[in-house]
Order: C-alpha cells, then sequence, then structure tokens
C-alpha cells in the first residue's frame, strides 16, 4: 500500500539515506503481507523512479503521489 505522509519528525529516506526533516513530504510504501517491510522514500528519489508527478489540478501545479496516466507538467 502507498501512503503520501507528512514528517512528524526526522526520518530516513530508504533509497538515499538523506534525512526527511520535520513538515516535508514523503511516501511510505509498506506490503500487506510483511509489517516489517516499510519504505520511507523522499520526494526527489520519487521523482526520479517515477513514484510522483508534478500535475496541474484546478490551473495549480501540485506534487502528487498518486498521479493519473495523464501527466501535465
Amino acid at each position: 500500500m502507498r501512503r503520501g505522509c507528512i514528517a512528524i519528525g526526522e526520518t530516513e529516506c530508504s533509497i538515499c539515506k538523506n534525512n526527511i526533516e520535520h513538515g516535508n513530504r514523503y511516501l511510505l510504501i509498506e506490503n500487506e503481507d510483511d509489517e516489517e517491510s516499510k519504505q520511507r522514500i523522499c520526494i526527489n528519489c520519487c521523482l526520479d523512479k517515477n513514484y510522483a508527478a508534478y500535475v496541474v489540478e484546478k490551473g495549480e501545479k501540485v506534487l502528487s503521489f498518486f498521479p493519473s496516466d495523464d501527466l501535465s507538467e
């Protein structure tokens, strides 16, 4: 399951190992079968891995962790 989250404390990105500071957004990916395997991924890594994209909603460009197939930039 994927969830877009906001850090409430310092957290480490599972991919690049950089800190995700308090108040920054990140993506949490977890398997329903295994509670131990949670990945916390920073915005930069999400954009690199195509887990997130900037989309236009209501005339405004916003970051979405759940982009549709029709990505607008």
